[in-house]
């Protein structure tokens, strides 16, 4: 009754990245994770959840920010 409050629309991309980054769907995980940055900044500025359920989304997409900077097809290429 008194938990967490969750952001849906937030966890449902989250899903979809970790299913696209298992799969080896590289384009997709970027941009799962790029809509993820975009939808916590709109919810950040609306004010609409409180700091406290932001920092838990914040938080989850920052531990990310290390794995998403190179995340490309192009690291795999050898050569041609």
């Amino acid at each position: 009754m008194f938990g967490k409050k969750k952001i849906r629309e937030l966890d449902v991309l989250f899903e979809s990245l970790a299913m696209n980054s298992s799969n080896n769907y590289k384009d997709a995980a970027k941009k799962d994770y790029e809509d993820i940055l975009k939808k916590i900044a709109e919810y950040r500025e609306s004010g609409k959840y409180n700091d406290k359920t932001m920092k838990v989304y914040e938080d989850r997409a920052q531990r990310l920010a290390p794995s998403m900077a190179n995340y490309h097809h192009q690291n795999n290429v050898k050569g041609f």
